[in-house]
């Protein structure tokens, strides 16, 4: 794919089904897609999407949690400000088959039916989610001797507290854990790679939109994901995420220690 890495079959099958579905649908104007590296247009439509249309696919040998993750803006150009997002979802392709929706007004949740056509393939209680306090999983992406010292030094209090880690290697997969029961997930800048691995258009700004429709904080260790202008489609960030007190608590650590260094 336009980062290096390797694409599977299932990626460019996922990708070319989502994005021709979208294209024709008459409501989308533009795809932006992981797994591509231009943006896709139709000649008309209303909508501009971003998505990652199989995240985790390294996990289907093992048959572990995937998800796909889009981002919905509306009469916007390509790439694009996760504040300017009018909608943010993922999919989880887990035990059941669960939608995550975040909207201006919040965050509902959905289980698929299968069966039905359109909106009655879902089933949703309708009541907003909010991350539940107190935090108690945590995960943090990228190999533990790649982390810098401030990434370290966080994940040790975190230990200190008794919270569990969950980490599977897939971003859904492992935010779904904070999103249910409340905690922190990362994948932070790294010795080796600064701006961390997730893309800002297609996972950082989509599930940072989630989460502060959920009552929490989504950062760079500097600034809202959300606020970060973009600078193109492939553009990467550190992405911090979860309970509001514990990220806020990560960002003054950042400050600190880059005030120090």
């Amino acid at each position: 794919n336009p980062y290096g890495e390797k694409q599977l079959q299932i990626d460019v099958w996922s990708n070319d089904l989502f994005t021709k579905k979208l294209l024709r649908s008459g409501l989308v104007k533009r795809v932006a897609s992981e797994e591509m590296e231009e943006v896709a247009e139709a000649k008309a439509g209303e909508y501009s999407i971003v998505l990652d249309p199989l995240d985790g696919s390294s996990n289907l040998k093992s048959n572990n949690l995937l998800g796909t993750i889009v981002g919905v803006y509306r009469e916007k150009p390509l790439p694009a400000r996760g504040r300017d997002l009018h909608a943010a979802m993922y999919f989880l392709y887990g035990p059941f088959h669960e939608l995550v929706l975040a909207l201006h007004d919040g965050v509902r949740t959905f289980a698929a039916l299968g069966r039905g056509s359109e909106g009655t393939r879902f089933v949703s209680d309708g009541l907003l989610r909010q991350l539940p306090k107190p935090p108690t999983v945590y995960g943090i992406g990228g190999l533990r001797e790649k982390w810098t010292p401030r990434v370290r030094g966080f994940v040790e209090s975190l230990e200190k507290r008794k919270m569990s880690l969950r980490y599977g290697g897939s971003f859904v997969g492992d935010y779904n854990q904070v999103l249910t029961k409340g905690g922190f997930f990362a994948y932070p800048e790294l010795t080796d790679a600064p701006e961390g691995k997730y893309r800002l258009q297609f996972e950082s700004n989509p599930v940072g939109f989630i989460t502060e429709k959920a009552g929490g904080r989504a950062s760079t260790g500097t600034q809202s994901i959300l606020d970060t202008e973009p600078s193109s489609i492939v553009q990467r960030v550190p992405t911090y995420l979860g309970d509001s007190e514990l990220v806020q608590e990560f960002e003054s650590l950042y400050r600190s220690t880059s005030h120090s260094s």
